[in-house]
């Protein structure tokens, strides 16, 4: 038994899910994360009555797990995903907190995660940097820029902050730890986004070169640099969906003790990072209804609002 990744499980039980004698605990790993989730269903097995569901890995983030796991995330209280690919963006995840569960998202983890660094940070202090920075994030329109050359105009009219804490504690709730953020909604955006520091997918994750995307319309319209760039053109083009090219959601990594991994939970929370989610943007106020939704992550950014900066170089003003 890995006694350091048990601490980290008990981060996951008691901090992040807020755990409370009697509840039904639920764990669901597939082939590929089977050593993740039965860490987890170990710890958690020490004082509840857990349950675990072993499933064949996803195709990609956001498809939909089989009815049968779907039917048991109903059922649960608390609901550990620890599987290859996200399920936070499905109708099951939607309908079981709906339905009152309360869902921690641990897709991609690594043994390391769960022993040291990112999970192990001052969760309320943490919490307090994110309000800050989200009182200062919306208004009427933004421009994202890095020295990478990213240079991004977006309204971001009407729109609100979208925090994520890394925890879920109440019913109802869905967090995605060590992934502590917030974020907001793009209208619109045109510009240029130029990618140095991680795109979460199988062949990518933390990059060697920099890929870069031009958009015009709120929407991707070029991919090009290296062989990761084709990648993900290749990536992308296989759904079959233009909805993925879609620029939905400005996300600002908030966690101080995350650092980038290639790990989509830990990259997208790196504090003095900045990310471009694309594809699904229910969460944050769009109508753009695709299961996909892949975060692009950016290092040293600089975001002004209607001319106030709020990040300079990575650094809150």
């Amino acid at each position: 038994m890995n006694e350091k990744a048990m601490k980290g499980c008990e981060v996951l039980l008691y901090t992040c899910a807020g755990a409370q004698p009697g509840e039904k605990v639920l764990v669901i790993t597939d082939d590929k994360m089977l050593e993740i989730g039965m860490t987890m269903y170990q710890r958690a097995s020490q004082d509840f009555d857990a349950t675990l569901v072993l499933t064949r890995p996803r195709e990609t983030h956001g498809s939909a797990p089989t009815e049968i796991v779907a039917a048991a995330m109903k059922e649960a209280d608390i609901i550990f995903s620890a599987t290859t690919f996200s399920l936070y963006n499905t109708p099951a995840r939607i309908g079981a907190c709906k339905a009152g569960a309360r869902f921690v998202n641990m897709a991609d983890y690594s043994m390391k995660m769960l022993e040291e660094g990112c999970l192990f940070v001052d969760f309320a202090e943490v919490r307090a940097l994110v309000d800050a920075t989200a009182a200062k994030i919306t208004g009427s329109n933004c421009r994202l820029t890095t020295p990478a050359g990213t240079d991004l105009r977006a309204s971001i009219e009407g729109r609100k902050a979208v925090s994520g804490y890394g925890m879920a504690n109440k019913p109802g709730m869905a967090s995605s730890p060590p992934d502590i953020e917030t974020a907001v909604g793009p209208v619109t955006a045109e510009g240029k986004l130029a990618i140095d520091g991680s795109i979460p997918l199988p062949g990518l994750g933390a990059l060697k070169e920099t890929v870069y995307l031009d958009v015009e319309g709120g929407y991707i319209k070029k991919i090009y640099g290296g062989e990761e760039a084709k990648i993900l053109e290749e990536t992308l083009a296989s759904f079959n969906d233009p909805r993925v090219y879609l620029v939905g959601e400005i996300g600002f990594g908030m966690n101080t003790g995350a650092s980038i991994s290639g790990r989509m939970l830990e990259d997208e929370g790196v504090f003095g990072t900045m990310h471009i989610g694309i594809g699904n943007n229910l969460s944050y106020g769009g109508e753009n209804a695709t299961p996909i939704h892949i975060d692009l992550i950016m290092k040293k950014p600089s975001y002004e609002v209607d001319g106030r900066f709020v990040l300079k170089d990575g650094e809150i003003v």
